[in-house]
């Protein structure tokens, strides 16, 4: 029996097979660095959207709470006092806001609020506390997480000053600074006037 020349092989060789099967492999390995690469993206994208989320509220929960920021002499319950200790500020006020009462405590739109930093580790947090002058209850939470830098400056008429403390003073600041450092190291700058004198 002898096999004639004109005889046709179907299929495919074993190099064949081995390159298609190689060319796969790297278009898959391309299309799943490129999918992961663009979802990693979007991750990133969207924490930073959520931390510039986070510091628009609070610029502007700041501002309404530093326009109703109120303090007298004779209430030993209000208060403005702001420093900067070591590298960031604190500061703390007496607001108007929304009325609260508590149990038998008498009902208030008083609220007293401290703004500081809240060191986790390496990463650095703006920590908001919220208190009742007359009941004493606590409340606190991250108003922006993972920041750089917390900086508070007060205006008394004339010249800005680091410090504030209304005993000393008789009356809140005229206007009031704050300048926040994200995390990746952009400043939003936001200066706003006390409205109760």
């Amino acid at each position: 029996m002898s096999i004639s020349a004109g005889t046709k092989n179907n299929g495919f060789t074993l190099i064949e097979v081995l390159v298609a099967v190689a060319l796969t492999a790297l278009l898959l390995t391309a299309l799943y660095s490129a999918f992961f690469s663009i979802a990693g993206a979007g991750a990133t994208a969207n924490k930073a959207s959520v931390r510039y989320s986070q510091a628009g509220r609070f610029l502007d929960r700041f501002a309404i709470e530093t326009r109703s920021a109120y303090y007298r002499r004779d209430n030993p319950y209000t208060l403005f006092e702001g420093d900067r200790t070591s590298r960031h500020s604190e500061v703390a006020f007496t607001s108007f806001t929304f009325p609260q009462g508590s149990g038998d405590a008498p009902g208030s739109d008083l609220i007293a609020v401290r703004y500081s930093i809240e060191k986790d580790g390496e990463r650095r947090h703006l920590l908001k506390e919220v208190w009742s002058p007359y009941t004493g209850g606590t409340m606190s939470f991250h108003a922006v997480e993972e920041i750089g830098d917390f900086e508070v400056s007060f205006y008394n008429g004339r010249d800005w000053s680091k410090a504030w403390d209304a005993k000393l003073e008789g009356k809140t600041p005229k206007a009031v600074r704050v300048k926040l450092t994200l995390a990746n190291g952009e400043e939003l700058v936001q200066t706003t006037g006390t409205m109760i004198r």
